[in-house]
């Protein structure tokens, strides 16, 4: 069996596109996610952060921008529920103003 030899340029570049195409598949998930909970901001946010991040020091800051960024699109879309509640009066009860006896 030969041994199989890569020049470190090589190496250099094929562990850089693993890295991107890892931080890629990390990086679907803010992206989807932010689609689904209507925070594009944010879902575009990790994908591009997860993109970068993957090429500069792979799965070691690909998914914690992810991460983070997912937790934050789900911790938006909580307190935007929780404000989109109203208060509605089921019996309204009519009232008539009388402003003849202030002139």
């Amino acid at each position: 069996m030969e041994n199989i030899i890569i020049p470190f340029d090589q190496a250099r570049l094929y562990v850089i596109v693993i890295n991107i195409v890892l931080g890629f598949l990390f990086g679907t998930f803010p992206l989807l996610l932010g689609i689904k909970m209507n925070n594009r901001k944010y879902g575009i946010y990790g994908f591009i952060g997860a993109l970068i991040g993957g090429a500069i020091l792979g799965v070691f800051l690909s998914y914690p921008i992810a991460a983070v960024l997912t937790w934050l699109i789900l911790k938006k879309s909580s307190v935007k529920e929780s404000n989109d509640t109203l208060a509605v009066n089921e019996n309204p009860v009519e009232a008539e103003i009388d402003n003849t006896g202030n002139h």
